[in-house]
């Protein structure tokens, strides 16, 4: 069975299902009205359901062209995986002792991650983000969680290109504490990926309503976060694990920084040149 086969498996299972046997029949209503468990199940398990045997299993596996029943059961993960929560997608995986294996796993996963975020990004978001950004007298980033590694990263780059940014770091004091300042040219530079802080959307919220420009990094159009932004970008944070994946994220960073530092060009320049001239006078060792 070509793993790349579009037809779904119900499908797939309705278009043979004339010519199954009687207890392949089994099999195949059971799968039908159950495909969210069924996926989970051992052979065994999935026979005793069935109420027929493990061997019958395997027949009807390979009746619908797999080549057994892990490969079937594979293909029944893979059509319920992005319903079911991280949590417990996390648990079906099973380690098969070889770590290099993992690292392949790990990174085909991040390379569809930066695919698929190419190929969602609009060049007229993308040069609104850049716009909005170089407007903003000052930046403040932030976020919670794996977010707050993101912003922590991202005013550092944009002080890099630049722009003039500070990291928001949650300690003693909430959000809207230290935003309630904010004057009319500053913007806010918001993360928020699954399961979205309450928060980081709160204090997004009270921004918007202040006329204070809200920009966004979050995982789909219509995530929280999205609703209080005046521009938003987003980047796949799909992972095997139970986190967010970030890999996408750190490369969409990147490239906002480096098109905001080509656009500010001789600002950066003249900013590399007073470092290294501070190097060579002793002030940075």
């Amino acid at each position: 069975m070509s793993k790349n086969a579009k037809t779904s498996l119900k499908e797939l299972i309705l278009s043979r299902y004339s010519f199954l046997s009687s207890k392949e029949k089994k099999v195949a209503d059971y799968i039908l009205q159950n495909l969210h468990l069924a996926f989970s199940l051992p052979i065994n398990s999935l026979a005793e359901k069935s109420d027929v045997s493990s061997a019958t299993v395997v027949r009807f596996s390979q009746n619908l062209g797999f080549s057994g029943f892990q490969e079937l059961r594979t293909r029944m993960f893979e059509e319920v995986k992005e319903e079911i929560n991280p949590e417990e997608r996390f648990k079906l995986f099973v380690p098969d002792g070889n770590a290099v294996k993992t690292v392949i796993k790990v990174a085909e996963n991040e390379v569809k991650n930066i695919n698929v975020t190419i190929d969602n990004i609009s060049p007229r978001l993308f040069k609104e983000f850049i716009e909005k950004l170089r407007k903003s007298s000052y930046i403040n980033t932030l976020g919670i969680g794996i977010s707050s590694i993101l912003a922590r990263l991202a005013a550092y780059l944009l002080n890099q290109a630049g722009l003039k940014t500070h990291f928001l770091q949650k300690e003693e004091h909430y959000f809207l504490e230290k935003l309630i300042n904010l004057n009319k040219g500053e913007a806010i530079l918001a993360f928020s990926f699954p399961p979205y802080s309450k928060e980081t959307i709160s204090a997004a919220k009270f921004c918007y309503e202040r006329r204070i420009t809200c920009l966004a990094i979050t995982d789909k159009p219509g995530a929280p976060l999205a609703k209080y932004s005046h521009s938003t970008l987003t980047a796949n944070t799909k992972n095997i694990m139970f986190t967010n994946s970030i890999a996408a994220v750190v490369v969409l960073l990147n490239a906002i920084a480096t098109e905001v530092a080509l656009l500010n060009k001789k600002q950066v320049v003249l900013h590399l040149d007073l470092i290294n001239q501070l190097e060579k006078d002793g002030f940075l060792t």
